[in-house]
């Protein structure tokens, strides 16, 4: 099915939110006991014996999708719209639960990261295809790791730094500074270096100038800042940060993604560079080389799909009216 005959019922996805001052303030303290919650489990959790990280992990996604009745409806939501034809309800909702279960699981053991060692690390986590990165560096240009929240994405970040590579990451502040400096100096303990959204351009291209790694998460919606690409079949809001960072600096774009394995280890793997699609047309090529990672996590996610970040709003921003009009450009080269 066309994303033209599709796209009108996804401005009907997500259920219309009442704004009253309660309810807004009823979000704002569950936000902040949430977040306060968060901090306590992590200083209460982060020597916890790794298996039973695992299984109390799991609890608590259980418990978060009955805490969240909201989440779940979107959790629900995003299936139907991107498998909607391919599964029955019931497959739809199994995939949801274990969505929760896994999420559980990769938030205790980004509590116990700081305590791990680089051999603990490698312990937990196998790593294949470091030999593109490799090759990417040999350019001299910087790689650019197109990433996404499909397994555990901590992990990945934490395994390519154990073995040495030089990695930044782009990350999104939180409203509570507390929690954003407690993620910030998670990740730095692991050997990542942290830049947040505002400084991303400069810091991106100086660390690609170094000839370092850059990791950019392309899989959420960017609102009026994005450019309309396909994703599952259905027009989505999507970060240009990728292309853009590619086209001007001529840096590898190499998929990088882990999944978790039914033992609870991870696998990182790295694949081939994405080719570059250079036209000469900027605008064109930033819409075509979007449109083609944006296919890269598909594929990705449709091997893992309870393994994805499926409590984000993906498809909330819609493309402006005339968008869906200019043909088949969103769907990339």
């Amino acid at each position: 099915m066309s994303a033209e005959r599709q796209d009108p019922e996804v401005g009907h996805l997500y259920e219309s939110e009442r704004r009253s001052g309660v309810y807004e303030w009823w979000r704002r303290t569950q936000t902040r006991v949430g977040n306060a919650l968060l901090l306590w489990m992590a200083g209460r959790y982060r020597r916890v014996p790794e298996r039973m990280g695992h299984r109390l992990g799991a609890k608590v996604g259980a418990a978060m999708r009955v805490v969240s009745p909201r989440h779940w409806r979107i959790v629900m939501a995003n299936l139907r719209l991107a498998f909607g034809d391919e599964k029955s309800e019931s497959e739809l909702a199994e995939i949801g639960r274990e969505c929760y279960r896994h999420l559980g699981k990769c938030l205790m053991e980004f509590f116990r990261l700081p305590g791990m060692s680089a051999d603990e690390i490698r312990r937990v986590a196998e790593f294949r295809g470091a030999e593109h990165l490799d090759a990417g560096l040999a350019r001299g240009r910087g790689v650019i790791l197109l990433t996404g929240h499909l397994g555990n994405w901590e992990m990945v970040g934490a395994r390519i730094a154990a073995d040495g590579y030089p990695l930044n990451v782009i990350a999104r502040a939180q409203r509570d500074n507390r929690l954003t400096e407690y993620i910030r100096r998670t990740r730095e303990v692991a050997g990542m270096r942290v830049s947040h959204r505002e400084d991303a351009v400069r810091e991106g291209l100086r660390a690609l100038r170094r000839n370092e790694l850059v990791g950019i998460l392309l899989d959420q919606n960017a609102g009026e800042d994005g450019v309309f690409v396909e994703f599952f079949g259905h027009l989505a809001s999507t970060a240009a940060g990728a292309a853009a960072f590619a086209m001007r600096t001529g840096a590898a774009v190499v998929p990088t993604f882990g999944w978790r394995k039914a033992d609870d280890r991870h696998v990182v793997e790295i694949g081939e560079a994405v080719p570059l699609v250079e036209t000469g047309d900027h605008r064109s090529d930033i819409l075509a080389n979007t449109a083609r990672y944006t296919r890269v996590i598909e594929a990705q996610i449709r091997e893992h799909p309870a393994q994805w970040f499926w409590l984000h709003k993906r498809w909330k921003s819609r493309p402006p009216s005339g968008q869906m009009r200019r043909g088949s450009t969103s769907r990339g080269g």
